[in-house]
């Protein structure tokens, strides 16, 4: 892997990024606002649902940092950040058991991003069984939402 300080100007196509036991790596891309601030153009995919066999939250969150690698609608790296996860692990956590009830109750075809804060269960256009329904549901994947990408880079001073 490249080391991060020599990121800085290359473009997000020409690095290879491996995961860390530490924290995720988490490229993302930005676009600008007129008035100059940045917002996040993607959610950040962490990991398929696997409604039978869910993954448990110390799983998921197993890394509690992110270092996230911001490049521009350029595709050039600008800058790069570790931010603590765990700084929102009562938040991340709230969704997660929403997420979680859900799909224990057999609710899972209900389930929209609008339902949490943070932590989201994307829709892919796969219908999958669910437990305790005979209802297919939409795949679904956990990912960090846009709106907790935005509050990163406000925190951030972006």
């Amino acid at each position: 892997m490249d080391s991060f300080e020599a990121l800085i100007g290359k473009s997000i196509n020409e690095v290879t990024l491996n995961e860390s036991p530490n924290f995720f790596l988490a490229p993302l891309k930005y676009s600008l606002k007129r008035c100059g601030r940045r917002y996040p153009a993607t959610k950040y995919r962490l990991v398929d649902i696997d409604y039978f066999d869910l993954i448990s939250f110390s799983e998921l969150f197993k890394r509690e940092a992110i270092m996230i690698i911001w490049y521009d609608d350029e595709d050039i790296i600008t800058d790069l950040e570790i931010y603590y996860l765990s700084n929102d692990f009562d938040i991340l956590f709230k969704d997660y058991y929403f997420i979680k009830k859900a799909i224990d109750n057999g609710e899972a075809h209900n389930l929209t991003e609008g339902d949490t804060t943070y932590l989201g269960a994307a829709r892919i256009n796969e219908k999958v069984p669910q437990p305790n329904s005979d209802r297919l549901a939409n795949k679904r994947e956990f990912v960090l939402k846009k709106k907790y990408l935005q509050k990163i880079i406000n925190e951030m001073g972006y």
